[in-house]
């Protein structure tokens, strides 16, 4: 019971708030300007890597979870999300801006420099296509296939909803209706609850905050998979007519980017009770951060590799421990560049091939800086 409270506060709250939030804007942003902000990002490809990596920079995960939609929609080149995981340090940043902020500054412009080479070099050899990384079944998200369409001529809901079975009318009906209204105000809820429990301020607010905020968690998830369910039923059962009358409808932007949002946060979820499971089976975290202690210029391929499970929290902790003069430095860059920090969640979620690739190539370039800083820091 604690796995699955803890692990829906930080899929819901701290990781699928923001998600939702950022997916949202995004959508909503393109309906009041037809797309023109997607496409003025999707057309300077020669800067994409550079901006990925600007993005990624910023502290903690926001910054590439906000772009990461971006991908998932084909508005992004996959070296941009390269050059964006790479410069993230996640909310490790955090630890070194409070404790050690020349360090923060030094490791940030390492992971920059490292994420644009990286991400120019990725779209220079056109890895996205050799890869065949642009899958069918993520051209049906986001905007320009669902999400900017509606229902403009269907007013009854159980008119169109009949068409769609027993079942399937019900699940009509909940995205259609109410549901996506009540969705979204959850997660609104959700992500207001999230950044005032973070904002360092203390009062009696806050503290009935942080009461609600199992409460708001179980909420958040369970209504993700019921309309994660709800709304995949409704689209494998949409006809053709339906798919003619959607056009440029505010309301079926929000129906759809709630789909999408359901779905990322439902599969996060998983990803956390797993990642949870697998920790306490090994050990802890903190056995995995002592093993490093004893194993040299291999602690850089340690760090790298432990840069592979998806979140922040193995970083942070070796970041605790290169504070206390435990972790080499080396150890800590090649994790920085490695680790993906929360924002690959979404990308296991939506194209699981993509996120196993950007994971290796995140990897690559940490071996290799890790091993330098080791060297030189020796």
């Amino acid at each position: 019971m604690d796995i699955f409270i803890s692990s829906a506060e930080e899929a819901f709250l701290h990781v699928g708030s923001m998600i939702g939030f950022f997916i949202l804007l995004f959508g909503c942003i393109n309906y009041k300007t037809n797309g023109n902000f997607t496409y003025v990002i999707s057309k300077n490809k020669k800067l994409q890597p550079l901006i990925g990596g600007l993005i990624g920079s910023i502290p903690g995960c926001g910054g590439t979870l906000a772009i990461m939609p971006l991908y998932i929609q084909k508005k992004l080149s996959f070296g941009a999300i390269v050059a964006s995981l790479i410069s993230s340090m996640g909310d490790a940043a955090f630890i070194l801006i409070a404790s050690n902020f020349k360090l923060y500054i030094f490791v940030t412009v390492i992971g920059l420099i490292t994420g644009v080479i990286t991400g120019y070099i990725v779209d220079l050899f056109n890895l996205e296509l050799k890869l065949n990384l642009k899958s069918p079944k993520c051209k049906t998200l986001g905007r320009g296939s669902l999400a900017s369409n509606s229902y403009n001529k269907y007013d009854e809901l159980d008119r169109v909803a009949h068409h769609h079975g027993n079942i399937n009318k019900f699940a009509y009906i909940i995205t259609h209706g109410v549901g996506y209204k009540l969705y979204i105000a959850i997660l609104l809820i959700g992500f207001v609850f999230m950044t005032i429990a973070h904002s360092g301020i203390s009062s009696s607010i806050v503290e009935k905050i942080h009461s609600l905020e199992e409460l708001i968690a179980i909420l958040g998830i369970v209504s993700s998979v019921i309309y994660m369910i709800c709304f995949k039923k409704v689209f494998k059962n949409s006809n053709s007519e339906e798919e003619e009358n959607k056009k440029g409808s505010l309301k079926e932007v929000l129906i759809h980017s709630v789909g999408e949002i359901s779905f990322v946060i439902t599969w996060i979820f998983i990803a956390y009770i797993v990642y949870d499971l697998s920790v306490i089976l090994i050990g802890g975290e903190e056995y995995i951060s002592n093993f490093v202690l004893y194993t040299g210029i291999g602690s850089v391929l340690i760090g790298a590799l432990l840069g592979l499970i998806p979140g922040c929290g193995v970083q942070i902790v070796l970041l605790s421990f290169y504070l206390k003069g435990n972790v080499p430095l080396g150890a800590v860059i090649a994790n920085s560049i490695s680790q993906d920090g929360d924002a690959l969640f979404p990308l296991i979620a939506m194209d699981k091939k993509s996120a196993l690739w950007a994971t290796i190539l995140t990897t690559i370039p940490a071996l290799v800086v890790g091993m330098i800083v080791y060297i030189i820091s020796v």
